[in-house]
């Protein structure tokens, strides 16, 4: 018996224990997530998935909840990329910004620029980045205006999660959950999500004013039946035509030998019956033998729908 309530009592000692810890890493949680900074809005990454980033902690007061995590970016060449990011699209501003390397030395992830640095993330329909910089008044102002689309087809309603890309005064960048909106093929035009900020931060040691607006769009489209890529001629005349399904597009076409223009046509079926859509390219007048231009179309799989731009490569011997 006697041994029985000694083991019971431990027990309950390390319960105890165990809780105590729990209580105190709660706080310490807490405590640094209440210090973390979220730093300026660079831009935003719209997907169909679930990020796992966030988890679970325990406050000051023994409360557990969930903690909105962070997915950070790395330099990646001479830009940057998000690991392990799973199908969508986003587009950022990378701000310049000074920093010191570990002699002390200073350096910039944006060398010999005072313009931020756009970056595009997978498959973002009509991706457009802008910026100016100004200096009226003595006040350094960052005016950065980004935007992209996303697309749903047919009756399946399409949940689309955005995620905020914030840049942090150190340099670090990191995407984090955001809200979601939603529509069908079948609903009809488009629907707007728009982030905005203006806030004045200290970067690169110097105070400067930051303005940014970030406008992902969801457009109900056509649902892609195939593709089509007419190979013409300087006389108009077809030498070539190829046939793709929308979920079998290339990623590069070489245009047939003495072509002067391509004309891609995109087949769909909307809720008024069949669409057609079309997209003309042409060799580059200022360009060598190996010149590239693109053609533009959606790619249809797995119930997803995504802007694709296949590379047309002219090579040698076209017109």
């Amino acid at each position: 018996m006697k041994s029985k309530t000694k083991t019971i009592l431990i027990f309950a000692a390390i319960l105890a224990a165990v809780f105590l810890i729990a209580f105190l890493d709660g706080g310490a949680v807490q405590s640094a997530a209440d210090e973390e900074e979220e730093g300026t809005l660079i831009g935003a990454f719209v997907s169909e998935e679930d990020l796992d980033i966030d988890d679970l902690e325990v406050t000051a007061t023994g409360k557990i909840q969930w903690k909105r995590g962070r997915l950070y970016a790395e330099k990646w060449e001479k830009s940057w990329r998000f690991p392990d990011l799973p199908d969508g699209g986003g587009i950022f501003s990378v701000l310049p910004m000074e920093s010191e390397d570990a002699n002390g030395e200073t350096e910039s992830p944006l060398l010999n620029s005072d313009f931020p640095e756009i970056v595009y993330i997978g498959s973002l329909g009509k991706a457009d980045g802008r910026s100016n910089v100004n200096r009226g008044n003595g006040v350094r102002t960052t005016d950065i205006d980004l935007s992209g689309e996303v697309y749903a087809c047919g009756d399946r309603q399409v949940i689309f999660k955005l995620y905020p890309i914030y840049q942090t005064s150190d340099g670090r960048i990191y995407l984090t959950r955001g809200n979601s909106m939603g529509m069908s093929g079948s609903d009809g035009g488009s629907m707007t999500h728009t982030l905005t900020s203006d806030k004045t931060e200290t970067i690169g040691g110097k105070s400067e004013r930051v303005k940014v607006k970030v406008a992902i769009t969801a457009v109900s489209r056509p649902t892609p039946t195939k593709f089509t890529v007419a190979h013409m001629d300087e006389n108009d005349d077809l030498l070539k035509l190829e046939e793709f399904a929308p979920d079998a597009l290339p990623e590069s076409i070489t245009a047939a030998d003495g072509a002067a223009y391509l004309i891609g046509t995109s087949y769909g079926t909307g809720w008024n019956g069949e669409t057609i859509e079309y997209n003309i390219c042409s060799r580059s007048n200022d360009s060598a033998p190996y010149s590239y231009s693109n053609l533009d179309t959606f790619r249809y799989q797995d119930g997803k729908l995504c802007s694709i731009s296949i590379k047309v490569n002219w090579g040698e011997g076209t017109a």
